[in-house]
């Protein structure tokens, strides 16, 4: 084991040990699944004779600054998702608190939370099909419905203008506008944005002629005609656990972007991802698109659930709040590949460009199927 593995194990142990867990602990394990925090896994004795597993994570504070806000947003969210799971039957997260009572601690520096480890579940990157989709979308649905009444004062907003499909377009324009300001001074990084810039001119046109799905959700939300809703923010099929043995859909996790946004955006990223035909950055965009069946079956899910938490003009917008999200992750990576891949990074040449190229696919074919998704 190297060095950085021992220490940042240790640090794990020296975490776990600051939440009121009984027994004794018998194993750390990394997990390594997920980008942003550092993920632990330890095992304890139970009284029962067996044993139980914790999942531990070191939050990432360069992305959650303020983790006093997040965790008081999922504290709220799991208290009353715990309220209402067992009667839909489904399962919420289970914070575990500190010895001091709290929902997160500071150890050697650093933020830790704990979560109690669900078992017997899986997670999926690749839909399996519109039964899956349909289960994922139904227990967003749910999701939706069993918050649709919480205060939204309450919330902290952790990330700045996250949902804000008018700031993403700001930031789009800004990394042009700027980038274009120093193409004449012939310095390498002017040099360097003309290169991606030639080579986006495509992903560029595409992102302006799509403006008017940026104009109309702008327009809506501005007048409060799209409600400020309680919404998860990160809707990937991925952020679903499913039974290890009858695959039916049981919790929703990752819930760090919970805080005040719009319904549609959730339903628009599980779209966007579920529904994908290509992986996100595939070279070859001819492969990129979205499943209608697998839409259908994701508009029958959370209809099935949300129908009832939804005003008219949100079931009215439905069919639009895909192409949305799409074409606004698609601006976040175009405007990454301008700026040099400085905030998603990238492992190979031009692999930003290409996943906003696919994101962009996925709207232009959402436009050719329009009216059958309006009709789902």
């Amino acid at each position: 084991m190297s060095d950085n593995v021992s220490s940042s194990q240790e640090a794990a142990i020296a975490a776990a040990r600051c939440f009121a867990i009984e027994g004794e602990l018998i194993d750390t394990e990394a997990l390594p699944r997920g980008h942003i925090h550092q993920t632990w896994i330890s095992t304890w004795t139970a009284h029962a004779g067996g044993k139980q597993r914790f999942l531990h994570q070191r939050i990432n504070e360069s992305i959650f600054q303020q983790v006093g806000r997040l965790m008081s947003n999922i504290e709220l969210v799991s208290r009353k998702l715990g309220q209402s799971c067992e009667a839909a039957g489904y399962e919420a997260m289970r914070l575990v608190p500190t010895n001091q009572g709290e929902s997160w601690c500071r150890s050697a520096g650093a933020a830790w939370r704990t979560y109690e480890f669900i078992e017997n579940t899986r997670a999926f990157d690749r839909c399996t099909g519109s039964e899956q989709a349909h289960a994922t979308a139904r227990i967003f649905g749910w999701f939706h419905a069993s918050l649709a009444e919480m205060d939204a004062s309450l919330f902290h907003e952790t990330i700045p203008n996250f949902f804000s499909p008018g700031h993403r377009w700001l930031q789009f324009q800004t990394a042009l506008s700027r980038g274009e300001a120093l193409v004449g001074d012939e310095s390498s990084v002017g040099r360097d944005f003309a290169r991606r810039r030639a080579l986006a001119k495509d992903a560029i046109a595409f992102a302006k002629d799509q403006h008017w799905l940026i104009e109309l959700f702008d327009r809506h939300l501005s007048k409060g005609e799209i409600p400020s809703r309680i919404v998860h923010g990160d809707t990937k099929l991925n952020n679903v656990l499913f039974d290890a043995e009858s695959g039916a859909a049981r919790c929703v996790v990752d819930l760090d972007t919970c805080m005040p946004g719009f319904s549609l955006y959730d339903f628009g990223d599980m779209v966007r991802f579920t529904a994908a035909t290509s992986e996100e950055d595939e070279p070859d965009t001819s492969l990129a698109g979205t499943s209608l069946e697998v839409y259908r079956a994701l508009a029958a899910g959370y209809l099935e659930c949300a129908q009832d938490s939804i005003s008219p003009l949100e079931r009215e917008l439905l069919h639009l709040a895909g192409p949305l999200v799409s074409l606004l992750i698609g601006l976040r990576f175009l405007t990454d590949h301008l700026t040099g891949d400085t905030y998603f990074g990238a492992s190979r040449e031009n692999q930003n460009l290409d996943r906003a190229r696919v994101q962009f696919a996925q709207v232009a074919h959402m436009e050719k199927m329009r009216d059958e998704m309006l009709g789902a």
